[in-house]
């Protein structure tokens, strides 16, 4: 993961801490900061350390308000599926971590609510060498939490359905999300109220949309990858007519993707009059959603 200039805010552990720490933080997540990057490498810390406290309020409070949080060794040169995921903060907790304190939440953490994070920890020592918090709206899961995703080429044909039936249930297991790509066929976002006439009308993308109608959430925003991000008024989802619903949900090989929410990552051509005039799909990511104990 990148941190330059233009599009994310970088501080060591001291530099953070002269700024005013825990209230530097917050007013960084409080304007909509892209990514920031707290590089701790200085100072031999592991998680549990008091001099990691304000973080770990952070951290705890991003995965209390449905975030994802990986914990992962720093410089992981194979990325087989043989080897064991990163766990999740959400998933395994801070056994281990002396759970902080639980202070200044609601009202003060609430900017968390619009954060993912990764921690960066040296596979040797365990010291913890970099804390990313990122926000939903930059870029994708995959390119900013997880090191890898389960990853599938969108194609208009049949092998696709079963390619990413397959990989769904596969991440459900390993608890990775899938990642559809757009690298091979260029796909287009819907301009009007999708019916069952339009899907079959819709050209290349078709297959996509039947797939984004199963999902129990699906958010659609703007590639967008910088320094400080707009603030959005609504999430915007894609709106499909009864009929869609139905048909799709009686076919089988979507089923795994019931489970899951899915993310849409779309760019967008701007006609000189400063009008959308074409809109483009970069990416679905389908992340599971993890039952409730």
């Amino acid at each position: 993961m990148s941190c330059h200039p233009e599009d994310c805010v970088r501080y060591t552990l001291t530099e953070l801490e002269s700024k005013g720490g825990r209230s530097e933080l917050k007013r960084l997540l409080g304007e909509n900061a892209g990514k920031v990057l707290i590089d701790v490498s200085e100072k031999p810390l592991k998680l549990g350390d008091d001099e990691l406290e304000d973080l770990r309020d952070f951290l705890l409070e991003i995965s209390k308000r449905d975030g994802r949080v990986a914990v992962e060794k720093l410089h992981i040169a194979v990325r087989s599926l043989d080897l064991p995921e990163p766990p999740v903060l959400k998933d395994v907790g801070f056994v281990g971590w002396n759970v902080v304190r639980r202070i200044y939440r609601g009202i003060y953490f609430k900017p968390t609510g619009e954060y993912n994070a990764k921690v960066l920890y040296h596979p040797g020592n365990g010291n913890i060498h970099l804390i990313f918090l990122v926000h939903k709206r930059y870029g994708d899961i995959c390119e900013t939490v997880f090191s890898r995703c389960n990853e599938v080429e969108y194609l208009d044909e049949d092998t696709f359905d079963l390619q990413l039936s397959t990989a769904i249930k596969e991440s459900r297991e390993k608890s990775v999300p899938v990642r559809v790509n757009f690298r091979q066929v260029e796909a287009s976002l819907p301009e009007t109220k999708l019916e069952w006439e339009n899907v079959k009308n819709i050209g290349r993308s078709a297959r996509m949309y039947k797939w984004l109608a199963i999902p129990k959430e699906t958010e659609l925003k703007p590639l967008n990858k910088s320094r400080f991000l707009p603030f959005q008024v609504a999430v915007t989802v894609i709106d499909y007519s009864l009929s869609v619903y139905d048909w799709v949900n009686q076919i089988l090989i979507y089923k795994p993707a019931k489970d899951t929410k899915a993310e849409v990552l779309y760019t967008e051509k701007i006609s000189k009059d400063g009008k959308s005039s074409y809109r483009s799909l970069h990416s679905v990511v389908f992340t599971p959603i993890q039952e409730e104990d």
